[in-house]
């Protein structure tokens, strides 16, 4: 973006905005490219690298998410939720992956995906209450739109302590997840497989789920859960 664009968009004077870019740029957190527009600069890949290194939770996964890829052929994601946005942290596919997973931004998703509505589940009424505020956008037909709807199924993956997005974020692909504890017994994360729904029949889910939840009860131990929840 140019000086005029970020000003508007933040509702500040040129003056202000061409300041605070120098600073930023004299920093390596801003690039000005040769048409005189600025974009993200490298020195936030350092800074995203450290937050990285900093989650406990990711470094527990990521050697059992590969062996979860590679035993099931299918994709593994490791999510986490960030001021009621939907992270995706960590992702491993097997060596020879059957599903290309389309990009797509996760971020407000959460009560359309398997690991958003673990996530949901086990958050606070304010998180939840915050969700519901922007609104429960339609990915597909099978997208779960209303508050009493999504309050049910909330109800029902914290009974039965696993979720299934079926063809719902994404028409073709089913997810299955599974909590992830903290030391303080609380629900730090979400643990998901995904998969082509066509592969992922009801007469699997009950295989896959223990398997899933086999494995994260595994990353829950070390990141010091005895199996006490608070």
């Amino acid at each position: 973006m140019g000086v005029t664009e970020l000003a508007k968009r933040m509702g500040v004077q040129k003056s202000t905005v061409h300041s605070l870019l120098q600073t930023l740029m004299g920093r390596g957190f801003v690039e000005q490219n040769c048409s005189g527009r600025y974009s993200l600069g490298i020195k936030l890949m350092h800074l995203g690298n450290i937050c990285a290194e900093r989650l406990d939770v990711r470094k527990a996964a990521k050697p059992v998410m590969t062996e979860i890829a590679d035993e099931t052929g299918e994709v593994v994601l490791l999510a986490m939720l960030s001021r009621g946005e939907l992270i995706i942290v960590e992702k491993m596919e097997p060596q020879r992956p059957f599903l290309i997973i389309p990009k797509f931004d996760f971020t407000i998703a959460v009560h359309s995906t398997a690991v958003g509505k673990i996530l949901l589940a086990n958050a606070s009424s304010e998180v939840v209450q915050e969700v519901i505020s922007r609104g429960l956008r339609s990915y597909t037909p099978f997208t779960i739109t209303t508050i009493e709807k999504l309050q049910e199924e909330l109800a029902k993956v914290r009974a039965q302590g696993y979720a299934i997005g079926c063809n719902e974020t994404i028409e073709g692909i089913t997810c299955i997840a599974v909590p992830i504890y903290d030391a303080a017994g609380c629900v730090i994360a979400a643990l998901s497989i995904s998969s082509a729904s066509s592969a992922v029949l009801a007469d699997r889910y009950e295989t896959l789920i223990q398997h899933l939840k086999d494995k994260a009860q595994y990353i829950s131990k070390r990141l010091g859960y005895l199996g006490i929840r608070e």
